[in-house]
């Protein structure tokens, strides 16, 4: 068995920072739909060795992100219409319990904190930046999974916010010219709504949102069965 060397972080913290790389480039379609993960390519990739590697990928599958057959390997899982109008239907009861519970038992450092964040998102309306969008969209989404003060939320969110996020990435090519100011006001509105700490703030916020998500899938699919 490999020792670890004296400076180097703890075998979990690795198998960590590789699941938030790998899932980023499969988020961002650098790893598009089907592209074989090789461990060892990985692993040279990130500098690091092949069981925080290994470990990583585990838990994408169980995040649905990827896929591991035996004597195959691991690939990229796809992007389907219909499986992201299922997820939707899931993750609206969800983000709206945790937005709703955020709304009520947020701190006042947490509130502070989101208000920056609507800053940050305010600001990139106006030149939106695709990479720092979808990391302060990211980093929103967790805090209001951090301000529900359920510790169950965050399992279930999360992977779905993965699988919405790379949705709307893969699909650029259905981007209207204002898409991306489209899809940061409906967040902005809810994060406004958790500062409010108003569950029917919320409740309004969440079904804009998710009206604005599931008519861009619809659209997709409407495109997808014209061609």
């Amino acid at each position: 068995m490999a020792t670890q060397a004296p400076n180097e972080p703890p075998e979990e913290n690795l198998a960590d920072h590789a699941y938030h790389v790998i899932e980023a480039r499969i988020v961002q379609v650098k790893y598009p739909p089907q592209h074989a993960l090789s461990e060892q390519q990985l692993s040279q990739d990130l500098g690091i060795s092949r069981t925080p590697i290994r470990e990583a990928l585990r838990r994408l599958a169980e995040d649905k992100l990827v896929q591991i057959l035996p004597r195959r390997g691991a690939f990229v899982t796809d992007v389907e219409v219909k499986q992201y109008l299922h997820l939707l239907d899931l993750r609206k009861q969800v983000e709206w319990f945790a937005a709703a519970r955020a709304a009520k038992r947020q701190t006042l450092v947490q509130r502070e904190r989101m208000k920056v964040l609507i800053e940050e998102l305010r600001a990139g309306i106006s030149a939106p930046d695709q990479a720092v969008f979808v990391f302060a969209d990211k980093a929103y989404k967790d805090l209001i999974i951090e301000a529900s003060q359920n510790p169950f939320i965050g399992g279930i969110l999360t992977p779905m916010h993965a699988h919405s996020r790379r949705f709307w990435y893969y699909h650029r090519d259905h981007w209207a010219d204002d898409e991306a100011e489209q899809a940061i006001a409906g967040h902005l509105g809810v994060m406004e709504a958790v500062v409010t700490g108003s569950e029917e703030a919320v409740t309004e916020a969440i079904q804009t949102l998710f009206e604005y998500l599931e008519g861009f899938a619809h659209r997709v699919l409407h495109k997808e069965h014209t061609l």
